[in-house]
């Protein structure tokens, strides 16, 4: 999603420190020293090099549209991939390590559009399983998902990753990638229907406001008003040129606050149930003064995740994380969520 507004709030980065790798465990920086939080995680390296893999095929597909050279896109290049990717997720079903590789990845300064399309697909993905869609219907997501700003990159970039004002044929023209990216995946094989008219609408909003076409939420495709739920959340959560990301709670409470007639709400509880206002690797300050870091979100109570603590009342650092389940700390819950720059020792 490109923001043609500039929100004025600045919320801090609430993204994890530079990852590293020791023993599998996760590592996540706070202070001056770095700890392992969650332990070993023996399935987050296989999710990484998946990352890189998944990223490097939207890359490959997208930079040949921006050299002009998308007629050279085969099916092969984008069906194929797509049914690899169904067995990673597969794989990856029941486990959090995906959606802490989602905010770590915020690479904004280079070229936020491939970031944010993997991105928005791991997002949609976790939603589409919880929600049980089929094996087609997964599929679809993702292509849709993976893919829904590739026409993008038929406009300039400075139009679309730049912190100035749009002049009104550049909003304009900005405005057009839906009917660009539906336009150049229509002429590649192996794509439904559904998953094409979904990118040329991605961009549509339930009550009438989005574009191209004004289209309200009977008149939108499904998969175009779950990813366009998605991609919003996923560039508020992530840094721009213009500004620095929204904290995940923050995200939600626009969306909540300002623009909730914008999309459906079938989607938007399922966003709050899976992905959560405090998703997983998000630092967050609890009741009892602490601060710890989310490492599992309870599906049937999500504003009660379960979090590592790694500072106490008093700023300093533990001698080791403490795992604390707010599911059965009834008298405990989750402050508000917080930057890395605000952790104890980061002044």
């Amino acid at each position: 999603m490109v923001e043609l507004h500039r929100e004025s709030e600045s919320f801090g980065d609430h993204s994890l420190s530079e990852k590293r790798r020791q023993d599998k465990g996760l590592l996540l920086s706070g202070g001056t020293e770095e700890v392992n939080l969650t332990g070993p995680e023996p399935g987050m390296a296989e999710a990484e090099v998946f990352y890189g893999k998944i990223l490097g095929c939207v890359r490959s597909v997208f930079d040949r549209v921006g050299e002009g050279k998308e007629d050279r896109i085969k099916a092969e290049d984008i069906v194929g991939p797509l049914e690899e990717f169904y067995g990673y997720f597969d794989m990856f079903r029941d486990s959090n390590d995906l959606m802490r590789l989602v905010f770590q990845h915020d690479e904004y300064r280079e070229n936020y559009i491939y970031t944010h399309s993997v991105n928005v697909c791991f997002l949609s993905v976790r939603m589409a399983l919880e929600l049980n869609f089929s094996k087609s219907k997964l599929l679809d997501v993702m292509a849709v998902s993976l893919f829904h700003d590739i026409g993008m990159m038929k406009v300039p970039m400075d139009m679309w990753n730049t912190d100035r004002k749009l002049s009104p044929f550049e909003y304009r023209e900005v405005q057009r990638h839906p009917v660009y990216g539906e336009e150049i995946l229509g002429n590649i094989s192996g794509i439904a229907d559904t998953a094409l008219q979904a990118v040329g609408q991605h961009q549509e909003k339930t009550d009438g406001t989005g574009y191209p076409g004004g289209l309200t939420k009977d008149s939108i495709n499904y998969l175009a008003r779950m990813v366009s739920l998605v991609d919003r959340y996923e560039a508020l959560t992530h840094s721009r040129l213009w500004r620095p990301p929204f904290l995940p709670d923050k995200a939600i409470q626009q969306i909540l606050d300002n623009e909730s007639g914008s999309y459906d709400p079938h989607f938007m509880k399922a966003m709050l149930r899976y992905i959560s206002v405090f998703p997983v690797a998000t630092w967050v300050k609890i009741s009892s003064g602490e601060i710890g870091v989310i490492v599992r979100i309870n599906e049937d109570t999500p504003m009660r995740p379960v979090v590592n603590v790694i500072f106490g009342r008093d700023g300093n650092r533990l001698p080791g994380a403490r795992s604390l389940d707010l599911s059965k700390q009834l008298l405990i819950h989750v402050d508000k969520c917080i930057s890395r720059e605000d952790l104890p020792g980061q002044a």
